[in-house]
């Protein structure tokens, strides 16, 4: 079982994604919490780390995905907090080889394009539509094929 950490920024009516490594979907700017961190203390480590920004505190959390899918012949469970980060400090600059990242327009991200899929629509109606949520949102999600 994994435990991630993501946040959403939005510029307008764009959004910042990473790319995955083979480039063949985006996902949130975030990662992994070890054993020894809070949810938000490795929010800020992996937006250092990665992007070398810094966030004070991430607004809100906005979803919480449940998702089950297979990396190679096993079966991750990933429990994913999303966090929306309203102010960041510093310029987005990737400090790893494999990490890129870029700001694309809220309506070219899809279910086809986006991990964890059913976050696409979701994202898109609370920033795009601007219709706000009242609470946290809880998803569970299975992306296991064959």
């Amino acid at each position: 079982m994994r435990i991630s950490v993501r946040c959403v920024f939005t510029r307008g009516n764009e959004i910042l994604v990473q790319l995955s490594k083979k480039g063949d979907f985006y996902r949130l700017p975030g990662g992994r919490v070890r054993p020894d961190e809070t949810l938000i203390k490795a929010l800020k480590r992996e937006l250092l780390e990665e992007l070398g920004i810094s966030v004070e505190e991430p607004t809100r959390l906005l979803y919480v995905v449940d998702s089950f899918y297979r990396r190679r012949s096993n079966i991750v469970h990933d429990i994913g907090f999303y966090f929306y980060c309203e102010k960041y400090e510093g310029d987005i600059k990737p400090r790893e080889e494999h990490i890129r990242v870029k700001w694309i327009p809220l309506e070219k991200i899809s279910k086809d394009n986006f991990r964890p899929a059913p976050l696409a629509e979701l994202l898109k109606m609370n920033f795009l539509e601007e219709k706000p949520l009242r609470e946290t949102v809880y998803i569970v999600n299975f992306e296991i094929h064959g």
